[in-house]
């Protein structure tokens, strides 16, 4: 649903799966994967196929309904998920960081905050964001991580904004390469500390 390939293929979109199933299994720390897959996936393709495929924009349109829609639906799922408080703390983030970027680029911050409008983005912050087993443990430190995506996203954004070559390649999607350099390190880190308690009763 977040992929937008080129017209007439479809192997982008197999690409995806293949390359999500597979690094639940080879990406992996102390017998957990620590990438998101679908974020892993997309996050790849987008680098190595830019030609190929980009990041969904306006399929579903930026009506109020289907924005009605996604949100309903969204708010369900990560409330009966527990992980609401995600949400909500990537939120204000994103427009804190988007009124920085506002002032420092001289733009309009209704601008800066339109992505919030589209589908993409309403999908990554409702099920993409929140995926329950490449989530820290801790909410204190879900919200933390949450506020660490939004501010990769906005450096992302703010390097390209400055014309850097290094951020280019990041600019297609930087929601998604935001939780996908923040997300992995979190859960490393994550799971290293929650692996030193056992280390040490078993010395003990």
């Amino acid at each position: 649903m977040l992929a937008k390939v080129a017209s007439g293929a479809l192997w982008p979109i197999a690409a995806v799966a293949i390359l999500s199933i597979a690094s639940k299994y080879v990406l992996t720390w102390r017998g957990r994967h620590i990438f998101n897959p679908t974020n892993f996936g997309i996050a790849v393709m987008l680098l190595c196929a830019p030609s190929s495929m980009t990041i969904l924009s306006h399929e579903f349109s930026n009506s109020a309904i289907a924005n009605a829609i996604i949100w309903c639906v969204g708010l369900i799922v990560v409330a009966r998920a527990r992980f609401l408080h995600i949400t909500f703390a990537y939120l204000p983030a994103f427009v804190v960081f988007a009124a920085l970027r506002a002032g420092l680029h001289g733009g309009e911050l209704r601008t800066e905050l339109a992505p919030l409008s589209g589908p993409m983005y309403q999908l990554f912050i409702f099920f993409m964001i929140t995926d329950p087993p490449t989530a820290v443990t801790g909410k204190r430190n879900q919200v933390i991580v949450a506020i660490l995506v939004a501010a990769m996203e906005a450096v992302l954004r703010m390097g390209n904004d400055a014309g850097l070559p290094l951020f280019a390649a990041f600019s297609a999607a930087p929601a998604i390469f935001g939780l996908a350099i923040v997300g992995p390190i979190a859960k490393w880190i994550d799971l290293e500390r929650s692996a030193k308690p056992v280390v040490a009763a078993r010395i003990a």
